[in-house]
């Protein structure tokens, strides 16, 4: 099994062939430093908390460089060898507060939501989907679950499937669709370039409520 190393944000990540992380290695500290922020503004330490769920975490990048900011990150990733180079950079930091779940997040995210209702300090969720959005149980775990205040999506392609997430996740509620949980408002979109003479470009998008 082949591996790269990659260094982001001062954390050093190591990457198998058949998981995913950003080629442009430039852009890719813009985009998870835009990220962090975003999920957790604080900049005091002693003002961090709470717990970070990662949905299609990878290798753990967005997790880990958030790490420090909060009490504990839960992620979700259906490549499993993702899941054994995230708990790999997890230890390679020196992270202890860091826990990676292997699995389909449409599965795993419902009956996880559960043990996280009775989470203290907070709750805040990023996904990171691939060009195909989110699958529909995950959208409606997230919006269902009354402790998220803070939604971070980070999208590749924003005008695609990712768009009806975005409807089911700020729409009305709606018994029909089991989406029962007040909706959430996009209040800010942050482009980053992660791909250079292209006319592509990822946008990370805020939800709150």
């Amino acid at each position: 099994l082949l591996f790269s190393d990659k260094q982001v944000l001062g954390f050093k990540f190591r990457i198998s062939a058949d998981a995913f992380f950003q080629v442009n290695q430039s852009a890719a500290e813009v985009l998870y430093e835009t990220v962090r922020d975003l999920c957790v503004p604080h900049t005091d330490q002693e003002e961090s908390g709470g717990t970070l769920l990662d949905v299609c975490c990878g290798t753990g990048a967005i997790g880990i460089t958030a790490s420090p900011r909060v009490d504990r990150v839960i992620g979700i990733e259906l490549i499993e060898q993702a899941v054994k180079d995230a708990a790999h950079n997890a230890a390679l930091n020196n992270i202890p507060n860091c826990e990676f779940i292997p699995g389909k997040a449409e599965v795993v995210l419902p009956g996880l939501m559960s043990q996280l209702s009775s989470a203290g300090g907070g709750l805040t969720a990023v996904v990171n989907p691939s060009r195909a959005g989110l699958h529909t149980k995950v959208v409606r775990a997230l919006r269902n679950q009354p402790s998220i205040h803070r939604l971070v999506y980070v999208s590749c392609k924003p005008d695609g499937e990712a768009m009806r997430n975005f409807r089911d996740l700020c729409c009305p509620p709606d018994p029909q669709k089991k989406l029962v949980g007040d909706a959430f408002s996009p209040t800010l979109a942050v482009p980053v370039d992660l791909f250079p003479h292209t006319p592509h470009c990822e946008v990370v998008l805020l939800f709150e409520r």
